[in-house]
């Protein structure tokens, strides 16, 4: 801006000193060699202004171009990071899925029903080796699970609701201590449940056991 201003005092000068060069009018201006000039210095002068300009005056659109560069390259990796973080994400859930699934199927393969006589809560032989092969499959299949055994105890509905809450206690007790006393089961590791699930309707199914694990 100085600078032109400084040409504008120039202009300002020559025409005032036109009279004592001989320059009368100012067609005789623009056909002398001072007309020349300062015209030559002027279109100079708007020459590098526009050139700094367009650089950004004094190296801002170097600067400019290169951060965009830069963060061209930043939100890049970024979606190279992204795919990779969802690339892992799948398979997590794919493995979540598998060892869920390797979870139920663990307590869907460990599971056992003790049939018991008309309110009885004594173990029948029959009950006692099927138990023995609970044991051997679940100490066979648990080594990477830990896990709590469930005891669900059931009575049939020819007693009343206070006998059939006892033959249930007793029938889930007996199962525990013998798991407990004959199996070498950790008596922590078991819990009792003796409320009364949906009846099947036949009494025989009812008098019954289920041994089952769950997962923590």
């Amino acid at each position: 801006m100085k600078k032109i201003l400084f040409i504008g005092a120039v202009l300002v000068s020559a025409m005032i000193g036109t009279t004592g060069c001989g320059i009368k009018s100012k067609e005789a201006y623009q056909k002398s060699p001072l007309s020349g000039f300062v015209a030559d210095q002027t279109q100079l002068m708007i020459e590098e202004n526009n050139v700094k300009m367009n650089k950004g005056d004094g190296g801002i659109g170097k600067v400019v171009e290169e951060t965009k560069v830069k963060v061209a390259a930043i939100d890049a990796d970024l979606a190279q990071s992204k795919a990779e973080i969802d690339a892992l994400e799948a398979k997590l859930a794919a493995v979540e899925a598998l060892e869920k699934e390797s979870k139920a199927e663990f307590e869907r393969s460990n599971v056992t029903t003790l049939f018991f006589a008309l309110n009885s809560s004594q173990l029948t032989t029959d009950g006692m080796q099927e138990l023995y092969r609970w044991k051997v499959g679940a100490d066979r299949s648990a080594t990477a699970y830990d896990y709590t055994i469930v005891i669900y105890a059931s009575a049939d509905k020819t007693g009343s609701d206070v006998t059939n809450a006892k033959l249930r206690e007793r029938r889930a007790n007996t199962v525990k201590n013998f798991m407990v006393n004959s199996l070498g089961v950790n008596a922590a590791k078991i819990q009792i449940v003796t409320t009364q699930p949906a009846y099947t309707g036949t009494n025989n199914l009812d008098r019954r056991v289920v041994v089952g694990v769950v997962v923590k």
